[in-house]
């Protein structure tokens, strides 16, 4: 009689002085033998198509974990909507950034620096085409660009991470005052500064008409501030804004109309342009932006996003 196995015909098996289970187990190892050679081979003879490095970073395949899950090729093993979350829930109850600690902070800075570098916005004039920025944004964290008077005790935690990258103004506008604001937890439109602590308020882009308004809603009304804005020809992320109204509607019915505070700056400046803005990320659910004031944004489409 004679036995097959998958690439080897053996004859003869009963002339051999082994008992029948024996031989089975043997054809059973050499059946695993030769499959796991020729999967080796085709796993060799594929690296080598890919060039020396493949090669040299060949390792044999662990078969155990051949149908594990897959891992997503993204930087550094984390995705982007991970690297989103991760930053909407560090800078969650902080009262968008007042009661912000150093040591948030300094995590907040790191995770946006991160996420900037790794997905930095297109130019704003393709942002705009696009009209991803288009519609209304809720801003959940304010706080400067950079570290000031902030002490990491050495040896903590937090030192041992390393710092946060600086962000740098690069190409200021000439006729636009570039200052350090400490923004936490408020916003400042043409010298107009309001804490936004409570509640995160509303930045609404209108692009069919070129428009930028924040709204704030008070405990005993609403602030909007807005103008127009441009693209910047010093800067491709940039937005460029002339404020131009500034309303304050209180819960009694009482209006008050401090548009003219603008155009007194605009007298003495010359110019009635006086902030921009910069949107350093943005996707469907999250935007970054950096102010002419040396303060940092975190606004997002949902406002239940993040937890004040």
């Amino acid at each position: 009689g004679e036995v097959r196995s998958p690439s080897i015909k053996f004859k003869y098996l009963h002339h051999l002085a082994l008992p029948p289970g024996a031989i089975r187990k043997k054809l059973i190892t050499l059946k695993m033998n030769t499959t796991y050679f020729l999967l080796s081979t085709v796993i060799i003879c594929s690296n080598l198509s890919q060039g020396t490095d493949a090669f040299q970073s060949f390792k044999l395949p662990n078969l155990f974990q051949l149908n594990g899950p897959q891992q997503q090729n993204t930087a550094g093993g984390v995705s982007r909507p991970e690297l989103e979350q991760r930053l909407l829930e560090a800078v969650s109850n902080t009262q968008n950034g007042k009661s912000a600690t150093p040591s948030q902070q300094k995590q907040v800075l790191k995770l946006v620096s991160n996420i900037e570098s790794i997905y930095p916005s297109p130019a704003l004039s393709e942002v705009v085409e696009s009209e991803i920025i288009d519609g209304t944004w809720f801003l959940q964290y304010t706080s400067p660009s950079e570290l000031q008077d902030i002490k990491i005790e050495v040896g903590s935690v937090d030192d041992e991470e390393g710092e946060a990258s600086t962000w740098k103004v690069e190409n200021a506008e000439g006729n636009i005052t570039t200052q350090k604001y400490n923004a936490k937890g408020s916003v400042s439109a043409g010298g107009i500064s309001v804490d936004v602590s409570k509640q995160p308020p509303k930045q609404i882009f209108d692009l069919s008409k070129s428009t930028v308004f924040n709204e704030v809603q008070l405990d005993k009304g609403m602030v909007r501030v807005g103008g127009t804005f441009r693209v910047s020809d010093n800067k491709d992320n940039r937005a460029v804004v002339s404020f131009k109204e500034c309303n304050i509607n209180l819960n009694f019915g009482l209006k008050l109309d401090l548009g003219f505070l603008f155009m007194i700056r605009t007298a003495i400046m010359g110019t009635d342009e006086n902030g921009w803005l910069e949107t350093t990320y943005i996707s469907d659910r999250m935007r970054i932006g950096r102010g002419n004031k040396g303060s940092m944004f975190v606004l997002t489409r949902d406002e239940k996003d993040v937890t004040p």
